[in-house]
């Protein structure tokens, strides 16, 4: 260790925090890994190994091998990582390399994981991204299933016997990216096999002492408040248990606020259908049983949504049935009113259409890695609601109603991101180009020396013409000295007092003036304190953004929900679908059935529709075949 340089003790320092992460350290415009990370990285990534040892005496093996990354191009390089299963930790410059006195101070910002990761490159927007904890005791098993890229938490539990299996049968449902557990549960040879070879899932064991009820009570009341922490179940503490460890791995890795996760459910089996993992896989819900694609699964068919918060919620819909009559049934009145009004419904769908994601947009505000093409395509997306508001008027009574009107238009908000950011603002955050012409003086100003820097020497030059009648006096720059005036020898008596002599010539003097080191200030800095102000005005407003996360998730949600009732009658009209009646008696009568699937698939060939009768103690088994099946 006494041999390393004061960079590679740092970076060894802060490795030694993050053993079970790849670290990208930041050293200029580059993130570079050392060590035996280079070497995972070289390998996933195809990269080239160097090393920064130049003793010439020392074997190759015995030098540390490094590799790196351009720091603007790492988003791709996370991606390929995170689909590989790895965590990847971030060690950013903390201080301006500018002013640092001695080495660069450096932390990591934040741990990028399977469930945490927020960047579009590493997420399906028709999917839910889902980090899961698990806490299991002797008598239950406690579920929470978060997706932090729309700030949505699902809390369960099972007890008695088989509450492996009915954990792991829900687990099947949020197909989670990644679980944290309790050593009990991390542990368990049953749950460890579902989650690695049927979810590709990864699993982070937490310690005992990461489980505390009292902290998990304080943790659970601070983000989402006293009223959801009284709705878990205080007999049993594994669900409170579990959603605490989830939440003390978010704050651990996430070192952010997290206020877009205020959304939690707590829920029993039997509010929804349980489906085990094999009736999932056959019934195909969202993927084929052998190919494992979309197409030929009932969510191909079903889904004609227009967003991407509406087709992760149309998933969620099909992967958790309503067994309450009443509640399918406000559903049903909702989607028979969308197919009744044909005109209304295509106006609401294509004012849906080409709505960016809020959801998505909002978290990653909230988490201040939002750039200005992040916050100016969450304005494109709330720029949609007026028109859908409007599109809801026709519709006074029933769930369409209700949404119609708790849905804000969040004009306020659009407002505040249109007036401060360009329409097409650049890529970098740190380079201008961001700030819209009229919003700050200052920056307007710095921009205008930037255009006209010349201008303004060319202004100096004629009015230092006019003062001392030197008519060959002319202002230059060159890189030793900057700006300076020069005049001839034939007027050197002409010159002032002020003018200060900087360089002697053959042919003349060159001076500088306070006036012109001012203006030379003005010019050269003008550029980075624009970026510099532009970058602050950027923060505020995303603060001031992300300070309304509430209200942006509540529309999104709305958001989403609609979507999904014009998808569901977007395919009802164009298949020609009826309504069922649905009640509690057990008894299933359908005339003249249609498999959706099958029909769909079989293209233009006819069709043959099918009765089916199936009662609650009678006919409990049917097997049908026929021509639709050739």
């Amino acid at each position: 260790m006494a041999e390393l340089t004061p960079m590679m003790r740092q970076y060894m320092d802060v490795k030694e925090q993050n053993p079970d992460s790849l670290l990208f350290f930041r050293l200029g415009d580059f993130y570079e890994m050392f060590g035996a990370d280079a070497r995972t990285a070289s390998q996933e990534l195809d990269l080239a190994l160097t090393t920064r040892d130049k003793d010439k005496t020392k074997a190759p093996e015995d030098k540390i091998p490094m590799c790196g990354i351009p720091y603007h191009s790492a988003d791709a390089y996370i991606a390929r990582l995170i689909a590989k299963g790895y965590k990847v930790s971030i060690c950013e410059q903390t201080e301006d390399p500018a002013l640092a006195k001695g080495l660069v101070q450096r932390e990591v910002i934040r741990t990028v994981t399977p469930g945490t990761v927020l960047d579009d490159a590493c997420l399906d927007a028709g999917r839910s991204n889902y980090l899961c904890g698990v806490y299991l005791s002797d008598t239950a098993a406690g579920l929470c299933a978060c997706d932090v890229s729309t700030g949505q938490a699902h809390v369960t539990v099972f007890t008695g016997e088989q509450r492996i299996t009915g954990l792991i049968n829900e687990l099947g449902r949020f197909a989670p990216a990644e679980a944290v557990m309790n050593a009990a549960a991390y542990d368990n040879a049953e749950l460890a096999a579902a989650l690695e070879n049927r979810f590709a899932c990864r699993r982070e064991r937490l310690g005992d002492g990461q489980y505390d009820l009292r902290d998990a009570e304080k943790k659970v009341r601070t983000q989402f408040g006293e009223e959801a922490l009284s709705r878990l179940p205080r007999n049993d503490a594994a669900p409170l248990l579990a959603l605490g460890g989830l939440l003390t791995y978010l704050y651990e890795t996430q070192k952010t606020d997290l206020k877009q996760l205020d959304k939690l459910e707590w829920y029993r089996t039997g509010q929804f259908m349980e489906l085990d993992l094999a009736a999932r896989r056959n019934l195909e819900l969202t993927e084929t049983l052998r190919s494992k694609e979309k197409k030929g699964s009932l969510l191909w068919v079903l889904d004609k949504t227009k967003t991407p918060m509406g087709a992760r919620n149309l998933r969620t819909w099909l992967q958790q049935p309503l067994m309450n009559v009443a509640a399918i049934d406000r559903r049903l009145n909702a989607v028979a009113a969308l197919v009744d009004n044909t005109m209304e419904r295509q106006e609401l769908r294509l004012a849906m259409t080409g709505m960016g994601d809020m959801e998505r947009l909002m978290s990653r505000i909230v988490y201040g890695t939002a750039g200005a093409r992040d916050l100016v395509s969450l304005r494109a997306a709330l720029e949609h609601l007026p028109e859908v508001k409007r599109c809801l008027e026709p519709f006074s009574t029933g769930a369409l109603a209700k949404l119609g009107e708790q849905l804000e238009t969040l004009e306020d908000i659009s407002g505040r991101i249109a007036a401060t950011l360009v329409d097409e603002p650049p890529f970098s955050v740190r380079e201008g180009g961001m700030i819209r012409e009229g919003f700050d003086p200052e920056v307007d100003h710095l921009r205008t020396i930037l255009t006209g820097g010349k201008g303004f020497i060319a202004e100096l030059e004629a009015r230092e013409k006019e003062k001392t009648g030197i008519r060959t006096l002319k202002v230059g720059y060159n890189k030793v000295f900057g700006y300076y005036i020069e005049v001839s020898n034939s007027f050197k008596e002409q010159v002032p007092e002020d003018y200060i002599r900087k360089q002697t010539l053959v042919n003349g003097e060159r001076y500088i003036t306070q006036e012109l080191k001012d203006l030379e200030h003005e010019v050269l800095t003008a550029h980075d304190r624009d970026a510099a102000l532009e970058y602050d005005l950027l923060t505020a407003l995303r603060s001031d953004v992300a300070a309304q996360v509430t209200r942006v998730q509540l529309a999104a949600s709305m958001i989403a929900q609609l979507d999904t009732l014009c998808a569901f009658a977007e395919v009802a009209a164009q298949n020609h679908y009826c309504r069922p009646d649905v009640d509690e008696s057990g008894v299933i009568e359908i005339a003249a059935g249609r498999h959706p699937v099958v029909e769909k698939m079989r293209g233009d060939a006819f069709f043959v529709p099918n009765d089916t009768h199936m009662g609650a103690k009678e006919e409990r088994v049917s097997i049908i075949t026929g021509p639709n099946m050739a």
